[in-house]
């Protein structure tokens, strides 16, 4: 095969537009890969299934890809960065909490809290 100087900047050219197009079919695949994941829930404070000898209790915690989030069906406020605190009545006995997140595209999940009251 004869390359002169013409097929040559030819096959270059096309070589980087091939090469940017890939750069930035990455990039947008990289950028979109936490949307694919879905909603998260994670509570960090009470862990599941502690005893608590109080009345209430302030349920923290972090919702990342998140457009709503609902505590036992009450909405729950997030700031930027997804993190939530939110106080809540525990009444004796075993307390079933749900957190229920839901993204832009409809999908949801599902998170719960056993917590024990210890006061009568």
């Amino acid at each position: 095969m004869n390359f002169n100087r013409t097929a040559t900047l030819r096959l270059i050219r096309w070589s980087l537009i091939g090469l940017g197009a890939l750069v930035i079919a990455i990039y947008a695949l990289s950028r979109s890969l936490n949307y694919i994941h879905g909603p998260r829930i994670n509570i960090f404070q009470p862990i599941n299934g502690s005893a608590i000898a109080s009345t209430t209790v302030t349920i923290i915690g972090r919702a990342d890809r998140v457009n709503s989030l609902l505590l036992n069906g009450k909405t729950v406020f997030i700031d930027e960065a997804g993190n939530f605190k939110e106080t809540i009545l525990l009444f004796p006995g075993l307390n079933t909490i749900s957190l229920t997140a839901k993204d832009q595209f409809g999908r949801t999940t599902q998170d719960q809290l056993n917590l024990i009251g210890t006061i009568k």
